[in-house]
Formats: C-alpha cells, structure tokens, sequence
C-alpha cells in the first residue's frame, strides 16, 4: 500500500476532470494487473517460455489493428532501435513471468513500483529533469513499502512448472 501511495504522490494526479491519457494509463494498469494474476496462476502449470511465447502471440494481434491503422514504415536507422525495444520487452516479460514463478505477487509487484522513480532518477542524471519534494518523498514511500514487505513472512512456495 505504501508503494502505490508513493506512486500516487510522484505522479500527482489532478483533481478536475480525467483526460483521454489518463483513462488510457489506468486502462493499462488494470491490465497489467490482470496480466500479472494470470500469469502468477499460469507457473503453476505452464513453462515460462510458453507463457512468453503466448503472450506475445496474443500482444502481437492486439496490436495488430492500431498498427496497421497508424502504419507508417520506420527508416532503415530505426530498426536496429525496434529490435533492442522487442527484445528488452521480452526480456521484462520473461523475468517478470519467472519471478512470479518463484514469488508470491504481493512481493513482485511492489517492486515494480521502483520504475517510477528510477524513471525520474534517470531523467535527472540524463535529461537534467528537476526531482522535487513530491518525487523523493513518494520515492521514499515506496522503498519503505518494499523493505516492508519484504519483512513478512513468505507463504510456501507452489511447485514450479518446467521451464
């Protein structure tokens, strides 16, 4: 709970009326959500390289129709970037799926909350992006969340489908 509150005072939402962005953010966090519940249940009978390649399969037809509305062909200079992207989403696809593996979500969740701000230590080290009060104090939040939880006891760990 401590992570999303941090998060919550990082991102700061407005009060008024939510725009289109935002639906659309909490529209992928309900779906992030439920990828990581199915997936948690999938370990117990799937291998992880069959949830992945499933889950790519089924990523890529859903995102067949908006690509093929907004298509435009990328210049050659881009392509090795898309494979980098492809692969490094993989990749946090796969290790994401093999810690909830081995991990009760309630631990590999709140650790996924420390994107947000390692995304703003990034932007400051990189882009010379301000972090204010809001920023380190949500930060901090959400590391005590995690340390936190991280104290409780573990359940015991499921078997563990081959991988």
């Amino acid at each position: 709970v401590l992570g999303l509150v941090g998060v919550v005072i990082i991102v700061r939402p407005g009060l008024g009326s939510m725009n289109v962005g935002e639906l659309i953010v909490l529209g992928a966090a309900v779906c992030f959500g439920t990828s990581v519940v199915l997936v948690k249940s999938l370990t117990r009978t799937d291998s992880v390289v069959s949830i992945i390649f499933w889950m790519l399969i089924i990523q890529s037809v859903l995102g067949l129709a908006p690509a093929l509305y907004e298509w435009r062909t990328p210049s050659l200079e881009l392509w090795p970037w898309i494979v980098v992207i492809a692969f490094t989403g993989m990749s946090s696809h796969f290790c994401m799926a093999r810690a909830l593996a081995y991990a009760d979500a309630t631990v590999i969740s709140p650790m996924d909350f420390l994107r947000v701000p390692l995304s703003a230590l990034i932007g400051w080290l990189l882009y010379h992006e301000q972090i204010d009060a809001f920023t380190a104090g949500g930060a901090l939040l959400i590391l005590l969340g995690n340390l936190l939880n991280l104290q409780r006891k573990a359940p015991e760990p499921a078997e563990i489908a081959a991988s």
